[in-house]
Formats: C-alpha cells, structure tokens, sequence
C-alpha cells in the first residue's frame, strides 16, 4: 500500500524512518482520562487502536490497556534500577568467578581440582540463595498503635539486596539445619556468601554501600549454644602415630601421607606434586602456590632425598593418583583398619609443631610458612599455644624448619617407617 493509499485520519501520523514507515496515534482527551501516544509499524494496528479511542465503549478498554502497561513498565523500571539479588550473583559470577577461572584445562589434574573448588563455591552461594525461608514483610496498617509483620515464603534470590537481615540469614540458618548439614558447613556456606555480598555495592551503577547481613547472624542458632570451633592444639598420640605406620605400610597412599604429616602439605599439594615444584637451589625446596598464597617448604638432605625418590623418569607428577582417587584409597583402607584419622589431621598435627617451636609471637613468619592467607589465622590461637616458642635463636628456626640436617629437625619429624 503507498502513501496515498493510507486513508488520512485526525490523530493518526505516517512517519517515514531510515526508508521504513511507521504510524502513531495520538489521542488526548483528559476530561476522560484518556492520553495515548504510541508508534506501530503496521498502519491496520495503529488504525484499530484509533477506532476504539473514538468510541465510547472502546475507550474504557485502552484506558485498562494503557494502566496494565504503565504498570508493566514501572516494574520493569524499578527491576532496572533496583534488581534482585540473584541479578547480582549472576553479575558477580561473570565478573569475579568466571574470569579466575576461564584459563584453566579441565584435561589437567590440577585444574580438574580448581574448577571443582569453583562449582563447590558456586553450589554453597546458590544453597544460600535458594532455600526458601520465611520472610517479614511490613503490613501499611496498625492495631493498637502496634506494627504487625506478615511473614511470607521465598527465596533470598528473590528479595533485592536491601530487604535482607540478619533475620533472615537467621532463618536460612534454621532451614539449612532442617536439611541436614552441620554447622560447620552451614558456617562455610554463610561465609562464601558474605564475600559475594561485599562486591554488591561494586556491581551496582551507583556504588552504594550496603550492610552485611551474613556477619552479623546469631551463632546461638547455629550452634544451639555449643561451640563448634574448638580452639585447642591438635596432636597425635603415640599409639596413633604407630597404628597409622603400620596401616600404611606398604601402600600407595603412605608416602603421600609422609608428606602431609611431614611437611605440612594439603592433600591436594601432595597428591598433585611435580617435578617442577622441587628445586634444590639456593637450598632444597617445595613451591607451593595454592588459591591465593603462595609459599617456600624448605627441605633438609633427608626430606630432599625421600622426595626425589619419589620421582619418576617419564611423568611430571610425582604421584599418579587424582585427589578424588586419593580420597577413596585412603578413606577404604582407614576404615578397614578401624582408624578414625582424617586426612587433615596431619597438617593440624604439623602445624601444632611448627606454633610449639616457633613461638605465636611469630605469627607473621608462621603464616607464610604454613600457607595462611594472613596472620589472624595463628593470631586466633593466643589462648591455645605459648607467645613464644622453644627456638631461640635463628640457627635453632633454620634447623626447624629444614635448612640443614640438625638433631632438632630430626627430632622433630617422626618417622613413618
């Protein structure tokens, strides 16, 4: 149809556009309560919306057709302006997790072990986002002079960050326990997603502050008054240190366990230990570098040689284990053995040691050679170790630690033969 074809009409306007023709009603009657203005592409469209404009039964349905859209539009401006709280996780993945990750290859052992720590911090941010909890919302009218709270079921992702409290990480606390985990997983799962919560004022167009809900939670829930993180010093006892060399005599897993109880190693750092990793100059060394810190384990002659024996000529892995093949190795042969010893136990035991010997005074150093992000960590335990520790001098923390063969090195470390 061309232009001069279009039958012209009063309150109807073609408008030619980058060589496309568009149509646009506008119709004004306040007295009534009717203002349209709006564009088609398609000129019967525009023509059937004028047709009902001018009719006094029409009229009351595009005054209904125009609030329904007005209201539609507001909620989409306020949704834009003010989103809900899964928009800002799935910002904070695409900017914060996905970058941290996205150079990893999944065909390689360590990076298989990375990328399972990313969908694990993943899943507890969306356990906490995504349980369903009871939610106060403020009624508009009082009795008694008294506010009444109407409590509604719904999901922490649906609410925008300013509507969650305290209370209602409280409650998520509630639900969480109702699932089945225990508290300490539930305190794991709340602090991965405290840190997601203070990078929302960052994610935001105007950066405005915004209270942290999940710091401030009432522990009493969690732990129905008990304390569940038990600052006391770990240490094996004799009888268990034997019984464990005896089970692991002779297995796979034994000098993977040497490792961690001998040099402090996480299960991971050891089960995915290379070559490259073991460097004999200055002086014999571990580099660990793990999430965010990296760390020197120094090595005595001893320690040096147990790890180059260790090494095989073709491979650069030291083990051929994946962490997960580890875990069930170790945990079937514990259990066969009626041992209730986590893998763990034995950083917790070395770390102990080293605290004993150096001294909490020290915190700093302990932290860097312990692979703590920062000192706070060890600062914790002032009430379970001693402020100093029984090495006095530098040559006493070399030999500690391994720079050289001395008797307090030796001494130190028990032997898993």
């Amino acid at each position: 149809m061309t232009e001069s074809s279009y039958p012209k009409r009063k309150h109807l306007t073609i408008i030619k556009k980058n060589g496309k023709e568009y149509f646009k009603v506008q119709y004004n009657k306040t007295k009534i309560g009717l203002v349209v203005n709006k564009t088609f592409s398609n000129y019967d469209d525009a023509a059937e919306l004028l047709d009902a404009c001018e009719n006094k039964f029409g009229q009351s349905s595009v005054k209904g057709l125009i609030h329904v859209e007005e209201n539609l539009q507001a909620k989409i401006d306020e949704w834009m302006s003010k989103p809900p709280v899964y928009e800002f996780f799935s910002r904070y993945t695409e900017r914060y997790i996905n970058p941290k990750y996205e150079h990893l290859n999944p065909a390689d052992a360590k990076d298989r072990y990375k990328l399972r720590q990313k969908e694990s911090t993943i899943g507890m941010i969306k356990s906490c986002l995504n349980t369903v909890i009871s939610h106060d919302v403020e009624n508009e009218w009082t009795l008694s002079k008294l506010l009444f709270a109407q409590q509604i079921k719904t999901k922490i992702a649906d609410l925008r960050p300013e509507e969650v409290t305290v209370h209602d990480v409280n409650n998520l606390i509630l639900a969480l326990k109702s699932k089945g985990l225990s508290p300490i997983s539930i305190a794991t799962y709340l602090s991965r997603t405290s840190v997601f919560w203070r990078k929302i004022p960052a994610l935001r167009k105007d950066n405005r502050p915004l209270e942290n809900p999940w710091l401030h939670y009432d522990r009493d829930i969690l732990t129905n008054g008990n304390k569940i993180f038990k600052k006391r010093a770990f240490r094996f006892d004799r009888a268990t240190l034997k019984k464990v060399a005896r089970t692991i005599q002779g297995k796979n897993i034994r000098p993977i366990v040497h490792l961690m109880y001998k040099l402090g190693l996480r299960r991971q750092e050891a089960v995915l230990l290379t070559k490259s990793q073991v460097l004999e100059h200055p002086t014999p060394h571990i580099y660990i570098q793990s999430k965010n810190t990296e760390r020197i384990v120094y090595l005595n002659d001893r320690q040096y040689r147990f790890v180059k024996g260790l090494m095989k000529p073709d491979q650069e892995r030291l083990f051929d284990y994946k962490v997960m093949g580890f875990d069930g190795s170790y945990k079937k042969i514990f259990e066969d053995h009626n041992l209730d010893v986590k893998q763990h136990d034995f950083r917790k035991d070395y770390i102990s040691r080293m605290i004993e010997q150096i001294g909490l005074s020290n915190s700093i150093l302990l932290s860097q050679l312990l692979g703590f992000t920062t000192p706070r960590a060890i600062e914790r335990l002032k009430n379970v170790y001693p402020e100093t520790g029984k090495l006095q001098n530098q040559t006493d923390l070399l030999n500690q630690i391994g720079h050289s063969s001395s008797r307090i090195t030796a001494e130190h470390y028990f032997s898993l033969k």
